[in-house]
């Protein structure tokens, strides 16, 4: 965020104990006491699952503002499984972050209206229905379930922080600048214009002797958060196997596909 002293660091919303995750998510949220008493069953609970449900960004005119709702499921040892939401944003007059705790779906909706009137456009909260999946009273949705129950789903939940910030504009620059003549396009290009929120990380890095001369080269996974909800990832190499030794950048829609591009070609002497 641009403002001065803004809450910038990013709470860990996987792995752990669900328990702890529990209390870190009530520790942070404005009105978790409040909520604590009704939570209390959850300290019990076997598995937990986090993602990011949706996010909303500004860059102005006054100063950047973002709206993130998280959702967390809960597997209980009965079996069931208690939704709640996180909201967290800074379009309050302090630009601080703020963050609160949900277990309905309505009442998530109407805060997630109230907060999204400081963005402008909006025509009001939608109407959910009060016997809606992951309200008050409602165990979980299908959805929930599979994603607890997924192999390596508690340790890979929610695994990026992403930056809503910018998202459709970075992945045109990466397509843009790409130099191999099989870079993605097309369909790719068109999806990645509703893309939302990204982050980026460096997979690995290697430095070899190829005819008698060091090259480099480094692997980033670009990961991008579209509007539907969907991830898409690309795959850039930055290397300098050229002739003059400077820097060029490739781009994949697999990860296996960049790193049979240099280990076979970039390092191949």
């Amino acid at each position: 965020m641009d403002v001065d002293g803004a809450d910038t660091a990013e709470p860990e919303r996987s792995g752990g104990v669900p328990a702890d995750q529990l209390a870190g998510l009530l520790a942070r949220a404005d009105d978790g006491a409040a909520a604590a008493g009704e939570l209390e069953i959850l300290g019990s609970a076997l598995m937990h699952h986090c993602w990011l449900q949706s996010c909303r960004h500004a860059k102005g005119p006054l100063r950047r503002m973002n709206r993130r709702t998280f959702r967390h499921s809960f597997l209980l040892p009965d079996g069931s499984v208690r939704v709640l939401w996180e909201l967290e944003h800074d379009t309050a007059p302090d630009a601080a972050v703020h963050r609160s705790v949900f277990t309905g779906q309505e009442q998530l909706s109407l805060a997630e209206w109230e907060v999204d009137t400081a963005f402008g456009g909006s025509a009001g909260p939608q109407e959910v229905p009060c016997d809606g999946p992951g309200t008050a009273g409602q165990d979980y949705g299908a959805e929930d379930l599979d994603a607890l129950l997924a192999p390596g789903g508690r340790e890979t939940a929610f695994r990026r922080a992403y930056t809503e910030g910018d998202s459709a504009e970075h992945a045109r620059r990466l397509l843009r600048r790409a130099a191999n003549a099989g870079a993605p396009g097309g369909d790719v290009g068109i999806r990645l214009r509703a893309a939302v929120a990204h982050a980026i990380s460096i997979v690995t890095r290697r430095t070899a002797v190829v005819d008698g001369r060091h090259v480099s080269w480094s692997l980033y996974e670009h990961a991008f958060l579209l509007l539907d909800g969907s991830e898409l990832s690309l795959w850039e190499i930055d290397h300098t196997r050229t002739p003059s030794g400077d820097p060029v950048c490739e781009v994949y829609t697999s990860q296996d596909a960049a790193l049979d591009t240099a280990i076979r070609r970039i390092e191949a002497s």
